[in-house]
Protein backbone atom coordinates (compact mmCIF):
# COMPACT_ATOMS: atom_id res chain seq x y z
CA UNK A 1 0.00 0.00 0.00
CA UNK A 2 1.45 3.49 -1.12
CA UNK A 3 1.29 6.94 0.59
CA UNK A 4 -1.00 7.52 -2.01
CA UNK A 5 -3.90 5.00 -0.71
CA UNK A 6 -3.38 6.23 2.86
CA UNK A 7 -6.59 8.29 3.75
CA UNK A 8 -5.96 11.11 6.38
CA UNK A 9 -7.86 8.89 9.31
CA UNK A 10 -5.16 6.99 9.32
CA UNK A 11 -2.45 9.17 9.40
CA UNK A 12 -4.39 11.32 12.56
CA UNK A 13 -4.67 7.97 13.50
CA UNK A 14 -0.71 7.46 14.74
CA UNK A 15 -0.63 11.20 15.14
CA UNK A 16 -2.66 10.57 17.90
CA UNK A 17 -0.98 7.32 18.95
CA UNK A 18 2.05 9.19 19.34
CA UNK A 19 0.71 12.38 21.42
CA UNK A 20 -0.49 10.21 23.89
CA UNK A 21 2.41 8.09 24.30
CA UNK A 22 4.57 11.20 24.38
CA UNK A 23 2.55 12.71 26.69
CA UNK A 24 1.54 9.51 28.98
CA UNK A 25 5.14 8.67 29.27
CA UNK A 26 5.50 12.47 30.49
CA UNK A 27 3.08 12.44 32.72
CA UNK A 28 4.20 9.09 34.31
CA UNK A 29 7.56 10.53 34.78
CA UNK A 30 6.72 13.70 36.56
CA UNK A 31 4.25 11.23 38.95
CA UNK A 32 7.54 8.63 39.66
CA UNK A 33 5.83 5.63 38.31
CA UNK A 34 3.12 4.12 35.61
CA UNK A 35 -0.04 4.17 37.88
CA UNK A 36 -0.30 0.68 38.02
CA UNK A 37 -0.98 0.52 34.10
CA UNK A 38 2.37 -1.25 32.68
CA UNK A 39 0.57 -1.56 29.12
CA UNK A 40 -2.13 -0.57 26.88
CA UNK A 41 -4.67 -1.99 26.18
CA UNK A 42 -5.46 -1.67 29.33
CA UNK A 43 -9.01 -3.18 30.13
CA UNK A 44 -9.09 -2.99 33.66
CA UNK A 45 -9.43 0.10 35.31
CA UNK A 46 -9.56 -0.31 38.65
CA UNK A 47 -6.08 -1.06 38.80
CA UNK A 48 -4.99 2.35 37.15
CA UNK A 49 -4.25 5.09 39.74
CA UNK A 50 -4.92 7.96 36.76
CA UNK A 51 -7.80 8.29 34.70
CA UNK A 52 -6.68 6.25 31.74
CA UNK A 53 -10.04 6.49 29.87
CA UNK A 54 -9.82 10.50 30.18
CA UNK A 55 -6.53 10.85 28.57
CA UNK A 56 -7.46 8.04 25.96
CA UNK A 57 -10.48 10.12 25.03
CA UNK A 58 -8.61 13.05 24.25
CA UNK A 59 -6.71 11.89 21.28
CA UNK A 60 -10.24 10.02 20.43
CA UNK A 61 -8.43 6.58 21.46
CA UNK A 62 -10.98 4.86 23.63
CA UNK A 63 -10.93 2.09 22.49
CA UNK A 64 -7.25 1.06 22.93
CA UNK A 65 -8.03 0.88 26.38
CA UNK A 66 -9.59 -2.61 25.74
CA UNK A 67 -7.99 -3.78 22.68
CA UNK A 68 -5.09 -3.00 20.11
CA UNK A 69 -5.10 0.41 18.26
CA UNK A 70 -5.86 -0.79 14.56
CA UNK A 71 -4.39 1.27 11.83
CA UNK A 72 -4.68 0.33 8.16
CA UNK A 73 -3.37 -3.45 8.02
CA UNK A 74 -1.33 -2.72 11.42
CA UNK A 75 -1.89 -3.12 15.20
CA UNK A 76 -0.36 -1.82 18.05
CA UNK A 77 0.32 -2.00 21.64
CA UNK A 78 2.51 0.46 24.14
CA UNK A 79 4.76 -0.64 27.31
CA UNK A 80 4.98 2.36 29.67
CA UNK A 81 7.10 -0.07 32.51
CA UNK A 82 8.30 -3.28 31.63
CA UNK A 83 10.33 -5.90 33.38
CA UNK A 84 11.59 -4.00 36.75
CA UNK A 85 9.76 -1.91 37.23
CA UNK A 86 11.86 0.72 35.15
CA UNK A 87 10.38 3.23 32.28
CA UNK A 88 12.25 5.12 29.78
CA UNK A 89 14.95 2.57 28.95
CA UNK A 90 14.46 1.05 25.85
CA UNK A 91 13.51 -2.97 27.04
CA UNK A 92 10.94 -1.17 29.28
CA UNK A 93 8.99 1.58 27.26
CA UNK A 94 7.79 1.21 23.54
CA UNK A 95 5.28 1.38 21.30
CA UNK A 96 5.02 -1.93 19.86
CA UNK A 97 4.34 -2.71 15.97
CA UNK A 98 1.90 -5.95 16.65
CA UNK A 99 3.06 -9.76 14.82
CA UNK A 100 6.81 -7.76 14.49
CA UNK A 101 10.08 -7.79 16.46
CA UNK A 102 10.01 -3.87 15.74
CA UNK A 103 9.24 -0.72 18.15
CA UNK A 104 8.95 2.60 18.55
CA UNK A 105 11.59 3.92 21.39
CA UNK A 106 12.39 6.79 23.66
CA UNK A 107 15.67 5.64 24.57
CA UNK A 108 15.59 7.56 27.79
CA UNK A 109 17.68 6.82 31.25
CA UNK A 110 16.24 4.04 33.15
CA UNK A 111 13.60 5.44 36.23
CA UNK A 112 12.29 3.29 39.06
CA UNK A 113 8.75 3.23 38.53
CA UNK A 114 5.72 2.35 41.18
CA UNK A 115 2.69 1.38 40.49
CA UNK A 116 1.07 3.47 43.12
CA UNK A 117 2.14 6.82 41.30
CA UNK A 118 0.47 9.46 40.37
CA UNK A 119 0.93 13.71 39.89
CA UNK A 120 -2.02 16.34 40.44
CA UNK A 121 -0.63 18.45 37.45
CA UNK A 122 -3.17 18.48 34.61
CA UNK A 123 -2.68 15.90 31.43
CA UNK A 124 -2.41 18.70 28.99
CA UNK A 125 0.82 20.12 31.13
CA UNK A 126 2.51 17.10 29.26
CA UNK A 127 1.32 18.19 25.84
CA UNK A 128 4.87 19.68 25.08
CA UNK A 129 5.85 17.78 21.38
CA UNK A 130 6.45 20.73 19.62
CA UNK A 131 9.26 21.79 22.13
CA UNK A 132 13.10 20.48 20.74
CA UNK A 133 14.39 20.76 24.61
CA UNK A 134 11.95 18.98 26.29
CA UNK A 135 12.73 15.58 26.72
CA UNK A 136 11.89 13.03 25.29
CA UNK A 137 12.91 14.71 21.99
CA UNK A 138 13.24 11.85 20.01
CA UNK A 139 11.45 8.61 18.79
CA UNK A 140 13.74 5.79 17.55
CA UNK A 141 12.44 3.20 15.08
CA UNK A 142 14.32 -0.21 16.62
CA UNK A 143 13.87 -3.62 17.38
CA UNK A 144 13.75 -5.73 19.77
CA UNK A 145 14.57 -9.52 20.88
CA UNK A 146 16.61 -12.25 23.07
CA UNK A 147 19.44 -10.60 21.63
CA UNK A 148 18.89 -7.02 23.47
CA UNK A 149 17.37 -3.79 21.88
CA UNK A 150 18.49 -2.44 18.91
CA UNK A 151 16.86 0.90 19.16
CA UNK A 152 17.64 2.84 16.25
CA UNK A 153 17.84 0.19 13.81
CA UNK A 154 15.49 1.82 11.08
CA UNK A 155 16.14 5.61 11.89
CA UNK A 156 15.10 8.43 14.00
CA UNK A 157 12.18 11.21 13.46
CA UNK A 158 12.36 14.56 15.85
CA UNK A 159 9.21 15.18 18.04
CA UNK A 160 9.12 18.33 16.96
CA UNK A 161 8.77 17.33 13.11
CA UNK A 162 6.12 14.74 13.24
CA UNK A 163 3.53 17.82 13.41
CA UNK A 164 1.65 16.62 16.47
CA UNK A 165 0.63 19.96 17.20
CA UNK A 166 -3.33 20.56 17.15
CA UNK A 167 -3.93 22.31 14.26
CA UNK A 168 -0.93 21.49 12.60
CA UNK A 169 -0.96 19.81 8.73
CA UNK A 170 0.26 15.92 8.26
CA UNK A 171 4.16 16.52 7.91
CA UNK A 172 6.47 14.98 5.69
CA UNK A 173 7.79 13.20 8.38
CA UNK A 174 5.29 11.41 9.62
CA UNK A 175 3.73 10.21 6.37
CA UNK A 176 7.18 8.83 6.21
CA UNK A 177 7.38 7.19 9.31
CA UNK A 178 3.81 5.81 8.70
CA UNK A 179 5.36 4.01 5.15
CA UNK A 180 8.43 2.79 7.37
CA UNK A 181 6.14 1.00 9.41
CA UNK A 182 3.62 -0.26 7.08
CA UNK A 183 6.68 -1.70 4.70
CA UNK A 184 8.21 -3.43 8.23
CA UNK A 185 4.94 -5.03 8.77
CA UNK A 186 4.35 -6.42 5.49
CA UNK A 187 8.01 -7.52 5.90
CA UNK A 188 7.37 -9.61 8.99
CA UNK A 189 4.19 -11.36 7.30
CA UNK A 190 5.89 -12.20 4.79
CA UNK A 191 8.57 -14.04 6.80
CA UNK A 192 5.88 -15.44 8.41
CA UNK A 193 4.59 -16.70 5.64
CA UNK A 194 1.36 -15.04 5.81
CA UNK A 195 -0.36 -13.15 3.13
CA UNK A 196 0.90 -9.55 3.89
CA UNK A 197 -2.45 -7.30 2.83
CA UNK A 198 -4.01 -9.71 5.44
CA UNK A 199 -6.48 -7.30 7.36
CA UNK A 200 -6.78 -9.12 11.15
CA UNK A 201 -9.98 -9.87 12.51
CA UNK A 202 -11.79 -7.08 13.88
CA UNK A 203 -11.37 -6.93 17.63
CA UNK A 204 -14.70 -6.80 18.56
CA UNK A 205 -14.58 -10.19 17.07
CA UNK A 206 -11.35 -11.51 19.13
CA UNK A 207 -11.24 -13.77 22.02
CA UNK A 208 -9.74 -10.72 24.47
CA UNK A 209 -6.42 -12.15 25.94
CA UNK A 210 -6.52 -13.78 29.42
CA UNK A 211 -4.50 -11.62 31.42
CA UNK A 212 -1.94 -8.70 31.43
CA UNK A 213 0.72 -7.69 33.74
CA UNK A 214 -1.45 -7.01 36.08
CA UNK A 215 -2.72 -10.40 36.68
CA UNK A 216 -1.76 -11.81 40.24
CA UNK A 217 1.21 -13.48 40.15
CA UNK A 218 1.15 -15.67 43.16
CA UNK A 219 -2.10 -17.05 42.57
CA UNK A 220 -3.96 -19.81 43.62
CA UNK A 221 -7.47 -21.20 42.54
CA UNK A 222 -9.56 -23.69 44.61
CA UNK A 223 -12.83 -25.11 45.03
CA UNK A 224 -14.26 -28.82 45.03
CA UNK A 225 -13.43 -31.10 42.37
CA UNK A 226 -14.57 -31.06 38.49
CA UNK A 227 -14.96 -27.19 39.37
CA UNK A 228 -13.09 -26.55 36.25
CA UNK A 229 -9.40 -25.13 38.21
CA UNK A 230 -6.77 -26.67 36.01
CA UNK A 231 -8.98 -25.75 32.48
CA UNK A 232 -9.61 -21.45 33.66
CA UNK A 233 -5.43 -21.86 34.47
CA UNK A 234 -5.45 -23.46 31.34
CA UNK A 235 -7.37 -20.94 29.35
CA UNK A 236 -5.38 -18.09 31.18
CA UNK A 237 -2.01 -19.35 30.51
CA UNK A 238 -2.57 -20.88 26.49
CA UNK A 239 -0.90 -18.05 24.77
CA UNK A 240 2.05 -17.71 27.04
CA UNK A 241 5.24 -19.45 27.40
CA UNK A 242 4.50 -21.91 30.69
CA UNK A 243 5.97 -24.78 32.07
CA UNK A 244 3.43 -27.56 34.46
CA UNK A 245 4.41 -29.71 37.85
CA UNK A 246 2.10 -31.38 39.51
CA UNK A 247 3.04 -31.69 43.60
CA UNK A 248 2.80 -35.09 45.04
CA UNK A 249 3.88 -36.46 48.56
CA UNK A 250 7.28 -37.10 47.59
CA UNK A 251 8.36 -33.94 45.50
CA UNK A 252 10.95 -32.31 46.84
CA UNK A 253 13.29 -28.66 46.78
CA UNK A 254 15.77 -30.23 44.80
CA UNK A 255 13.41 -31.42 42.04
CA UNK A 256 11.30 -28.24 42.39
CA UNK A 257 14.62 -25.75 42.21
CA UNK A 258 17.31 -27.83 40.93
CA UNK A 259 20.29 -30.43 42.10
CA UNK A 260 23.21 -32.29 41.43
CA UNK A 261 22.33 -35.05 39.48
CA UNK A 262 23.95 -38.29 37.55
CA UNK A 263 23.48 -37.67 33.32
CA UNK A 264 24.60 -39.72 30.63
CA UNK A 265 28.20 -38.37 29.30
CA UNK A 266 30.39 -39.15 26.14
CA UNK A 267 33.09 -37.83 28.19
CA UNK A 268 33.49 -39.44 31.37
CA UNK A 269 34.77 -43.17 31.58
CA UNK A 270 31.92 -44.57 33.14
CA UNK A 271 29.59 -42.96 30.95
CA UNK A 272 28.07 -40.66 33.23
CA UNK A 273 29.01 -37.61 35.56
CA UNK A 274 27.39 -35.14 37.54
CA UNK A 275 25.90 -32.10 36.62
CA UNK A 276 23.71 -29.14 38.10
CA UNK A 277 19.68 -30.09 36.63
CA UNK A 278 17.90 -27.21 36.67
CA UNK A 279 13.77 -27.52 38.15
CA UNK A 280 10.78 -26.20 36.84
CA UNK A 281 11.42 -23.36 39.06
CA UNK A 282 14.79 -22.14 37.51
CA UNK A 283 13.39 -22.88 34.28
CA UNK A 284 10.96 -20.89 34.30
CA UNK A 285 12.97 -18.07 36.04
CA UNK A 286 15.65 -18.16 33.38
CA UNK A 287 13.19 -17.77 30.64
CA UNK A 288 11.37 -14.51 32.10
CA UNK A 289 14.53 -12.92 32.74
CA UNK A 290 15.73 -13.64 29.27
CA UNK A 291 12.50 -12.20 27.74
CA UNK A 292 11.60 -9.22 30.15
CA UNK A 293 8.28 -8.25 28.29
CA UNK A 294 6.52 -12.13 27.57
CA UNK A 295 4.87 -13.04 30.60
CA UNK A 296 6.60 -16.53 31.82
CA UNK A 297 4.26 -18.74 34.03
CA UNK A 298 4.90 -21.58 36.24
CA UNK A 299 1.84 -23.81 36.64
CA UNK A 300 1.55 -26.56 39.59
CA UNK A 301 -1.07 -28.64 40.05
CA UNK A 302 -2.09 -29.83 43.58
CA UNK A 303 0.12 -27.36 45.10
CA UNK A 304 -1.01 -28.95 48.56
CA UNK A 305 -0.30 -32.88 47.68
CA UNK A 306 3.14 -31.92 48.83
CA UNK A 307 4.76 -29.28 51.74
CA UNK A 308 4.63 -26.30 49.84
CA UNK A 309 7.02 -24.86 52.86
CA UNK A 310 9.54 -27.57 52.28
CA UNK A 311 9.29 -27.43 48.43
CA UNK A 312 9.57 -24.02 47.97
CA UNK A 313 12.36 -23.59 50.49
CA UNK A 314 14.32 -20.27 50.73
CA UNK A 315 12.93 -19.25 47.30
CA UNK A 316 9.98 -18.57 49.55
CA UNK A 317 11.39 -15.66 50.16
CA UNK A 318 11.05 -14.20 46.87
CA UNK A 319 7.44 -14.38 46.63
CA UNK A 320 6.95 -11.22 48.66
CA UNK A 321 6.29 -9.06 45.55
CA UNK A 322 6.49 -5.12 44.95
CA UNK A 323 4.22 -2.98 43.89
CA UNK A 324 5.22 -3.53 40.46
CA UNK A 325 5.95 -7.41 40.34
CA UNK A 326 8.75 -8.54 41.72
CA UNK A 327 10.82 -9.61 44.70
CA UNK A 328 10.77 -7.32 47.56
CA UNK A 329 13.63 -9.59 48.10
CA UNK A 330 17.01 -11.74 46.97
CA UNK A 331 18.20 -14.81 47.86
CA UNK A 332 21.79 -16.50 47.77
CA UNK A 333 22.28 -19.13 45.25
CA UNK A 334 23.81 -22.21 46.21
CA UNK A 335 27.25 -22.40 44.49
CA UNK A 336 25.97 -25.23 41.89
CA UNK A 337 23.03 -22.97 40.88
CA UNK A 338 25.39 -19.78 40.52
CA UNK A 339 27.79 -22.27 38.31
CA UNK A 340 24.94 -22.78 36.32
CA UNK A 341 23.25 -19.41 35.77
CA UNK A 342 26.85 -17.91 35.11
CA UNK A 343 27.18 -20.74 32.08
CA UNK A 344 23.84 -20.97 31.04
CA UNK A 345 21.96 -17.91 31.25
CA UNK A 346 22.22 -15.21 27.90
CA UNK A 347 23.91 -11.89 28.60
CA UNK A 348 20.42 -10.06 27.90
CA UNK A 349 18.95 -12.32 30.55
CA UNK A 350 22.36 -11.73 33.30
CA UNK A 351 22.08 -7.96 32.33
CA UNK A 352 18.31 -8.56 33.65
CA UNK A 353 18.92 -10.16 36.55
CA UNK A 354 21.96 -7.70 38.07
CA UNK A 355 20.18 -5.02 37.34
CA UNK A 356 16.75 -6.57 39.13
CA UNK A 357 19.57 -7.45 42.18
CA UNK A 358 20.87 -4.21 42.32
CA UNK A 359 17.70 -2.32 42.53
CA UNK A 360 16.40 -4.68 45.89
CA UNK A 361 20.45 -4.11 47.39
CA UNK A 362 19.50 -0.63 47.03
CA UNK A 363 15.87 -0.04 48.16
CA UNK A 364 16.55 -2.52 51.28
CA UNK A 365 20.25 -0.47 52.13
CA UNK A 366 22.68 -4.15 51.25
CA UNK A 367 25.47 -4.48 49.26
CA UNK A 368 25.68 -7.14 46.58
CA UNK A 369 28.28 -8.58 44.26
CA UNK A 370 25.48 -8.33 41.46
CA UNK A 371 27.49 -9.48 38.20
CA UNK A 372 28.04 -12.75 39.69
CA UNK A 373 24.55 -14.54 40.09
CA UNK A 374 25.31 -15.39 43.38
CA UNK A 375 21.76 -13.49 44.26
CA UNK A 376 18.48 -14.65 42.62
CA UNK A 377 14.99 -12.98 42.61
CA UNK A 378 11.51 -13.26 40.74
CA UNK A 379 11.26 -10.55 37.65
CA UNK A 380 7.49 -9.19 37.33
CA UNK A 381 7.28 -10.88 34.23
CA UNK A 382 7.31 -14.68 36.13
CA UNK A 383 3.94 -15.52 37.32
CA UNK A 384 3.47 -18.74 39.31
CA UNK A 385 -0.66 -20.36 39.75
CA UNK A 386 -1.86 -22.98 41.16
CA UNK A 387 -4.62 -25.08 41.80
CA UNK A 388 -5.63 -26.98 45.31
CA UNK A 389 -8.61 -29.13 46.72
CA UNK A 390 -8.08 -29.23 50.49
CA UNK A 391 -10.97 -31.62 50.69
CA UNK A 392 -9.23 -34.28 49.37
CA UNK A 393 -7.51 -36.36 51.85
CA UNK A 394 -3.88 -36.69 52.31
CA UNK A 395 -2.84 -33.01 51.65
CA UNK A 396 -0.72 -30.85 53.49
CA UNK A 397 -1.55 -28.04 55.38
CA UNK A 398 -0.51 -24.39 54.23
CA UNK A 399 0.99 -21.78 56.83
CA UNK A 400 -0.52 -18.47 57.35
CA UNK A 401 2.78 -17.17 56.08
CA UNK A 402 3.07 -19.24 53.02
CA UNK A 403 -0.63 -18.59 52.40
CA UNK A 404 -0.26 -14.62 52.89
CA UNK A 405 1.94 -14.31 49.89
CA UNK A 406 -0.24 -15.77 47.41
CA UNK A 407 -4.00 -14.09 45.92
CA UNK A 408 -6.66 -17.21 46.70
CA UNK A 409 -9.56 -17.29 44.39
CA UNK A 410 -12.25 -20.04 45.30
CA UNK A 411 -14.16 -21.65 42.15
CA UNK A 412 -18.26 -22.05 43.45
CA UNK A 413 -19.67 -25.68 42.70
CA UNK A 414 -20.70 -24.18 39.76
CA UNK A 415 -17.48 -23.50 38.38
CA UNK A 416 -17.85 -19.32 39.16
CA UNK A 417 -15.35 -17.39 40.96
CA UNK A 418 -17.06 -16.64 44.11
CA UNK A 419 -16.73 -12.50 44.35
CA UNK A 420 -18.28 -9.91 46.15
CA UNK A 421 -21.27 -7.93 44.59
CA UNK A 422 -21.58 -4.58 46.71
CA UNK A 423 -18.11 -4.05 48.44
CA UNK A 424 -16.50 -0.52 47.94
CA UNK A 425 -12.84 -0.55 47.87
CA UNK A 426 -12.64 3.14 49.29
CA UNK A 427 -14.21 2.02 52.42
CA UNK A 428 -12.45 -1.09 53.37
CA UNK A 429 -9.26 1.00 52.46
CA UNK A 430 -9.69 4.12 54.99
CA UNK A 431 -11.56 2.21 57.42
CA UNK A 432 -8.80 -0.36 57.48
CA UNK A 433 -6.99 -0.60 60.62
CA UNK A 434 -10.56 0.30 62.02
CA UNK A 435 -11.98 -2.94 60.65
CA UNK A 436 -8.41 -4.93 61.83
CA UNK A 437 -9.01 -3.86 65.23
CA UNK A 438 -12.37 -4.71 65.55
CA UNK A 439 -11.51 -7.86 64.20
CA UNK A 440 -9.42 -8.92 66.29
CA UNK A 441 -11.69 -7.49 69.54
CA UNK A 442 -14.21 -10.22 68.17
CA UNK A 443 -11.54 -12.87 68.30
CA UNK A 444 -10.89 -12.30 71.62
CA UNK A 445 -13.80 -11.79 73.00
CA UNK A 446 -15.76 -14.67 71.48
CA UNK A 447 -13.20 -17.32 69.92
CA UNK A 448 -12.25 -20.46 71.57
CA UNK A 449 -8.17 -19.37 73.76
CA UNK A 450 -7.25 -18.09 70.31
CA UNK A 451 -3.30 -17.02 70.84
CA UNK A 452 -1.93 -13.67 70.26
CA UNK A 453 -0.32 -14.60 67.11
CA UNK A 454 -3.58 -15.35 65.62
CA UNK A 455 -4.68 -12.10 65.40
CA UNK A 456 -4.51 -9.49 62.62
CA UNK A 457 -1.58 -7.37 62.39
CA UNK A 458 -1.19 -4.04 60.93
CA UNK A 459 0.44 -5.11 58.01
CA UNK A 460 -1.27 -8.42 57.28
CA UNK A 461 -2.17 -6.98 54.00
CA UNK A 462 0.62 -5.05 52.73
CA UNK A 463 0.14 -1.53 51.48
CA UNK A 464 -0.29 -2.36 47.92
CA UNK A 465 -2.60 -4.51 48.77
CA UNK A 466 -4.76 -1.49 50.58
CA UNK A 467 -5.31 0.18 47.90
CA UNK A 468 -8.75 1.27 47.05
CA UNK A 469 -8.12 -0.71 43.75
CA UNK A 470 -6.79 -3.71 45.21
CA UNK A 471 -8.31 -4.05 49.02
CA UNK A 472 -11.93 -6.03 47.71
CA UNK A 473 -9.77 -8.89 46.35
CA UNK A 474 -6.84 -9.06 48.75
CA UNK A 475 -9.55 -8.46 51.96
CA UNK A 476 -11.75 -11.50 50.48
CA UNK A 477 -8.84 -13.84 49.40
CA UNK A 478 -7.08 -13.18 52.80
CA UNK A 479 -8.89 -11.65 55.55
CA UNK A 480 -12.15 -13.93 55.15
CA UNK A 481 -10.25 -16.95 54.06
CA UNK A 482 -8.13 -16.97 56.98
CA UNK A 483 -10.68 -16.53 59.68
CA UNK A 484 -12.49 -19.27 58.20
CA UNK A 485 -10.15 -21.24 57.44
CA UNK A 486 -8.14 -20.81 60.23
CA UNK A 487 -8.33 -18.44 63.21
CA UNK A 488 -11.66 -18.62 63.56
CA UNK A 489 -12.23 -22.07 62.02
CA UNK A 490 -13.82 -23.49 65.46
CA UNK A 491 -15.62 -20.76 66.70
CA UNK A 492 -17.34 -19.41 63.36
CA UNK A 493 -20.71 -18.87 64.47
CA UNK A 494 -19.76 -16.25 67.04
CA UNK A 495 -17.67 -14.52 64.29
CA UNK A 496 -19.66 -14.37 61.58
CA UNK A 497 -23.30 -13.49 60.70
CA UNK A 498 -25.29 -16.90 60.92
CA UNK A 499 -28.99 -15.01 61.20
CA UNK A 500 -31.21 -17.26 59.31
CA UNK A 501 -29.21 -19.39 58.29
CA UNK A 502 -31.13 -22.90 57.18
CA UNK A 503 -27.52 -25.09 56.26
CA UNK A 504 -23.76 -24.90 57.04
CA UNK A 505 -21.90 -21.60 56.68
CA UNK A 506 -19.93 -21.72 53.31
CA UNK A 507 -16.91 -19.92 52.40
CA UNK A 508 -18.88 -18.57 49.11
CA UNK A 509 -21.82 -17.35 51.05
CA UNK A 510 -19.09 -14.69 53.42
CA UNK A 511 -17.66 -13.63 50.06
CA UNK A 512 -20.79 -12.99 48.08
CA UNK A 513 -22.22 -11.64 50.95
CA UNK A 514 -19.51 -9.04 51.54
CA UNK A 515 -21.39 -5.61 52.07
CA UNK A 516 -19.33 -2.18 52.68
CA UNK A 517 -23.16 -0.38 52.76
CA UNK A 518 -23.21 -2.39 56.81
CA UNK A 519 -21.34 -1.83 59.59
CA UNK A 520 -20.95 -5.91 59.99
CA UNK A 521 -19.84 -5.55 56.84
CA UNK A 522 -22.86 -7.52 55.81
CA UNK A 523 -20.98 -10.86 57.32
CA UNK A 524 -19.67 -10.55 61.43
CA UNK A 525 -21.35 -11.19 63.82
CA UNK A 526 -20.61 -7.70 65.27
CA UNK A 527 -20.21 -4.31 63.68
CA UNK A 528 -16.69 -3.31 62.82
CA UNK A 529 -16.76 -0.02 60.97
CA UNK A 530 -18.21 3.25 61.66
CA UNK A 531 -20.15 4.29 58.28
CA UNK A 532 -20.74 7.51 57.44
CA UNK A 533 -24.07 7.28 56.30
CA UNK A 534 -27.13 7.95 59.32
CA UNK A 535 -28.93 4.84 59.33
CA UNK A 536 -28.49 2.05 57.21
CA UNK A 537 -30.35 -0.74 55.84
CA UNK A 538 -31.73 -2.80 57.28
CA UNK A 539 -29.79 -6.35 58.28
CA UNK A 540 -31.03 -9.45 56.39
CA UNK A 541 -30.03 -12.58 56.94
CA UNK A 542 -27.21 -14.20 54.15
CA UNK A 543 -29.91 -15.36 51.88
CA UNK A 544 -29.06 -18.79 52.36
CA UNK A 545 -32.08 -21.27 51.73
CA UNK A 546 -32.47 -25.05 51.83
CA UNK A 547 -32.38 -24.54 48.34
CA UNK A 548 -28.55 -22.99 48.10
CA UNK A 549 -27.50 -24.47 51.21
CA UNK A 550 -27.80 -28.18 50.26
CA UNK A 551 -28.30 -30.62 52.77
CA UNK A 552 -28.49 -29.57 56.34
CA UNK A 553 -25.86 -29.76 58.71
CA UNK A 554 -24.21 -28.41 61.38
CA UNK A 555 -22.81 -25.13 61.35
CA UNK A 556 -19.40 -26.22 62.85
CA UNK A 557 -18.77 -29.39 60.39
CA UNK A 558 -16.01 -31.53 61.70
CA UNK A 559 -15.04 -32.40 58.46
CA UNK A 560 -12.50 -30.64 56.25
CA UNK A 561 -13.80 -26.90 55.31
CA UNK A 562 -13.40 -25.90 51.65
CA UNK A 563 -9.93 -24.25 51.12
CA UNK A 564 -10.63 -20.38 49.53
CA UNK A 565 -10.18 -17.22 48.15
CA UNK A 566 -11.50 -14.40 45.95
Amino acid sequence: MSQNNVNEAEYEKLRNLLRFYYAQYRYNLAAGGAGGVGKVPHPDANTSQYDLKENLAQFHLEKFQRERLQIGNMQFEIIFCGQRGQMGSDPNTFIWLCGTTVGLYLHQSSSQGHAGAKTNKPFEDFFTWDNPYQEPTTLYVGEGGKAGTNYNKYGSYKFADLGLGESTPITDQLKDLYAKLQKLNVEAKEAQHEPAERIPTPPEEQTPAPIDVNAPHNWILFGAPGTGKSYTINKNAEQYPRRRVTFHPDYTYAQFVGSYKPVVSEKSGSGITYSFVPGPFIETLMGALDEPNTPHILIIEEINRADPGAVFGDVFQLLDRDDSGNSEYSVHSSPELKNYLQKELTDAAKSNLYALINIIAERNGDSTEAQDCGEIAIPNNMYIWASMNSADQGVFPMDTAFKRRWAFQYLTIDGNLAEPKNADGSILSSHWDEIRTNINRILKDEGQDIPEDKLLGRYFLSSDERTASNIVQAFSSKVIMYLFEDAARYCRSRIFKTDGLQGQLYLSDLLSNLDTGKSNLGIFAKPLVTLDTATEPEESDLGITEETAGESGNLESSESSKEFAA
